[in-house]
């Protein structure tokens, strides 16, 4: 289904990239099993794919995040561009890509290798042997800070240089997100060992705590703000802090007797703190993947993030709707419990135990935006160079002054059935000059011009031009057709 499409957009910007109306392809999926729906969801899947491949442009298909959408699986479809709002994460030595929301480090996925797991985290710890950790060099680290001496030798918490911290806070403004992780990582490569220092992901603590609002800047402060203008009004509603610690920190130390300093973070308040560790099967990843990075999916690789636009997008649903909207179909009989009967006649009562909700997908491919990125990627200072699929025309015919009348012989030439097929090209015939005419096919973009020039007059050959291959050659009318369809074939 190809519809227009509306949408709130506060800040339309990049032309057709993000605008209030676009046109979307739909495609909505109802099957009666799980397994159907996944064969069907791989269906719609090698459809795209084969649809970008067809058009002849770069893209990538990237596991997504399925968001307010919901379901437990989806896939991107990406065409990149400097112009992209989205990131992407790839590797240059395998196929892994990933949106930078679920691209996971090196760390992460060897976290969950037992046999690996010890060499790799080896040197995320700190030799903490002959250094006792006291109460207060806890209190320290948990908010992002160090015990030291001052100029008068007194105990003092200093900045530190190991450690940061990043807060948070949930939509309902009960809930303080206190992040805490290492200021520096070791990141492991082919090429060796290095270290750089580390940024926050918030799409990490997303998936974690789904509550989070990340549009409130200093969420510190507008809690503490919160939390004394509830204790004026006596407030019955009970607040919390949510602490979560990336998995490189808490290799440092027992995660078991990180203290409750809400009374410092809040000032003299102590409030209930709920802690969130990383666990072999569950892990605390909370750093940004940056370029440079190792892969996750192979041993050489190392990672680059790149922006680029979505094109399209497949989402398995399940019965994240069917079920409450009470979409429900009559399971078939053979798909049911092998120790429950089928009815024994078609006139019989199907009860409610014997229907169950559908399995749904729904997938799309932005044409506007399909539109506008591929136009902008491959524009030149002539004009647009459209993709022979997306092209209005394969070719168009341009005569020079002298050769109009002998045009519309080439013209069915090209159009004429034939074993290879007609060519879907175009006659130039207004009442401009050859100059203005042939700019004008520049400008909009036809894969392949012909120009009907002297040669034509004397030796019935014409000029082929095609911008994208950097062709320019004069063809005899009996190879013409044959040439142009071996030009489009790399288009």
């Amino acid at each position: 289904m190809l519809a227009r499409k509306y949408r709130d957009e506060p800040r339309p910007r990049q032309g057709l990239l993000r605008t209030r109306e676009f046109l979307m392809k739909d495609l909505y999926t109802f099957d009666a099993t799980a397994e159907k729906a996944l064969q069907t969801y791989e269906t719609v899947r090698h459809a795209y794919s084969a649809f970008f491949r067809e058009l002849r442009i770069p893209y990538l298909t990237a596991e997504a995040s399925s968001g307010e959408i919901g379901g437990s699986l989806s896939h991107e479809y990406h065409f990149p561009s400097k112009k992209g709002e989205d990131k992407l994460v790839t590797c240059n030595s395998c196929n892994y890509v990933a949106n930078e929301e679920l691209a996971e480090s090196r760390i992460s996925q060897t976290h969950r290798t037992p046999e690996t797991r010890d060499d790799v985290l080896d040197a995320q710890r700190l030799d903490t042997s002959d250094y006792e950790y006291t109460q207060r060099n806890f209190e320290a680290e948990l908010l992002g800070l160090r015990l030291g001496e001052n100029f008068d030798g007194d105990i003092e918490y200093q900045p530190s240089d190991l450690n940061k911290q990043w807060f948070g806070i949930s939509h309902d403004r009960n809930t303080l997100v206190q992040v805490l992780l290492p200021r520096e990582i070791e990141v492991l490569a082919a090429a060796g060992k290095r270290y750089r220092t580390t940024e926050i992901n918030p799409y990490a603590i997303k998936r974690i705590f789904s509550e989070l609002d990340l549009g409130v800047e200093n969420p510190l402060e507008v809690f503490k703000a919160e939390r004394a203008v509830a204790a004026e009004g006596e407030s019955r509603i009970e607040a919390r802090i949510y602490r979560i610690v990336d998995m490189r920190y808490i290799l440092r130390r027992p995660p078991s007797i990180l203290p409750n300093i809400s009374s410092l973070l809040i000032g003299g308040v102590d409030i209930p703190i709920e802690d969130r560790f990383g666990e072999a099967d569950n892990v605390v990843d909370l750093v940004r993947i940056e370029t440079g990075d190792s892969c996750p999916n192979c041993d050489e690789g190392t990672l680059k993030i790149e922006s680029a636009v979505e094109l399209g997008h497949t989402f398995h649903l399940g019965t994240r709707y069917s079920e409450p909207l009470e979409a429900i179909v009559d399971a078939d009989p053979s798909q049911k419990d092998s120790q429950r009967e089928a009815p024994s006649a078609p006139s019989q009562i199907v009860t409610l135990s014997d229907r169950i909700p559908v399995q749904m997908g729904c997938h799309g491919i932005g044409v506007s935006r399909l539109i506008a990125a591929v136009a902008d990627s491959l524009v030149d200072s002539k004009g647009l160079n459209w993709p022979r699929m997306m092209a209005p025309f394969e070719a168009i015919v341009i005569p020079t002054k002298g050769s109009e009348n002998e045009a519309p012989e080439v013209y069915d030439l090209l159009t004429t059935c034939n074993p290879q097929g007609p060519i879907d090209a175009i006659l130039d015939d207004r009442e401009r000059n050859f100059g203005w005419k042939l700019k004008d096919a520049d400008m909009i973009g036809y894969p392949v011009i012909i120009i009907l020039g002297r040669d034509w007059k004397k030796e019935r050959k014409c000029e082929v031009q095609c911008r994208r291959l950097s062709v320019k050659e004069s063809v005899s009318a009996d190879d013409l057709q044959s040439f142009i369809k071996q030009l489009l074939r790399q288009l």
